[in-house]
């Protein structure tokens, strides 16, 4: 997988470098952030660029990468969650390669695809998430939760790491909890177990009745724990000796698609 971030400055950018990032993450071309801010010429846009470059430690300004580290550090503030939108494996990973500061021409030999080929995707994937440029695709994947912090975004990236791939995501399930949204998968032959670790009790219930009784999901059951600290563990599929509770869990039974219902 893509490493996204080399490292992080978490010092904050001067005002006007921070503005200058913000309208190229929103989709703005140079001519527009020159006039906005009253640079005078794209010549001095492209001088912040490359002096925010520098402040986070890069090598080059390339702007995908520039916005996402950006948002990842802290530097520039990220924009409003929306719900979360799930990415086949070609779009997520072009995503990622984008935020990590490689070309469209990098990701289509990695891939072993022709450029073309790479280019409708990138025209695919920016009008799915409703990106003029290539960095304000970045920003919009920081809003879908594609990228960045949050559980969901870690989930999605663990299923896509995986090998062999998994399921094709129609299947796949967006899990509305109180503290935020979680993706889960369903069981196959190849992972014939699944869970998702949730700190919160409730939650946990919340989860595994949405999931309950759904294809690729039953059985299904909760593991809780007997030490402070550790997650409560949804899990779903074959209830292997492998996956029976252990290291300080205890099982508990997931209320039936009646209570389900009914709650």
């Amino acid at each position: 997988m893509t490493t996204l971030t080399p490292s992080l400055v978490t010092a904050s950018l001067p005002p006007l470098d921070r503005q200058v990032l913000e309208l190229i993450a929103e989709g703005h071309r140079d001519p527009e952030v020159a006039a906005r801010l009253r640079l005078g010429t794209v010549a001095r846009v492209r001088s912040r660029l490359d002096q925010i470059a520098r402040h986070f430690g890069l090598e080059a300004a390339v702007r995908p990468q520039l916005v996402h580290h950006g948002y990842a550090c802290g530097a520039v503030p990220p924009p409003p969650l929306l719900h979360p939108l799930l990415l086949d494996a070609d779009a997520f990973d072009l995503v990622r390669t984008l935020a990590a500061g490689k070309t469209l021409t990098a990701y289509a030999r990695q891939r072993g695809t022709a450029s073309h080929q790479a280019t409708y995707l990138l025209e695919k994937t920016s009008a799915r998430l409703g990106a003029t440029t290539r960095p304000s695709l970045i920003r919009h994947a920081w809003q879908r939760q594609i990228l960045g912090p949050r559980p969901f975004a870690a989930d999605l990236a663990a299923l896509h790491a995986q090998r062999p791939r998994p399921p094709e995501t129609g299947r796949w399930l967006i899990v509305p909890l109180l503290s935020g949204y979680r993706l889960a998968a369903p069981a196959t032959r190849h992972s014939p177990t699944r869970h998702l670790d949730i700190a919160d009790r409730e939650e946990a219930l919340v989860a595994a009745r949405f999931l309950a009784d759904r294809e690729g999901y039953a059985p299904l059951w909760i593991t809780q724990p007997t030490q402070p600290g550790r997650p409560y563990r949804v899990s779903w599929g074959r209830r292997t000796a492998a996956a029976q509770p252990r290291h300080g869990f205890a099982a508990e039974q997931v209320p039936g698609p009646d209570h389900r219902r009914s709650a």
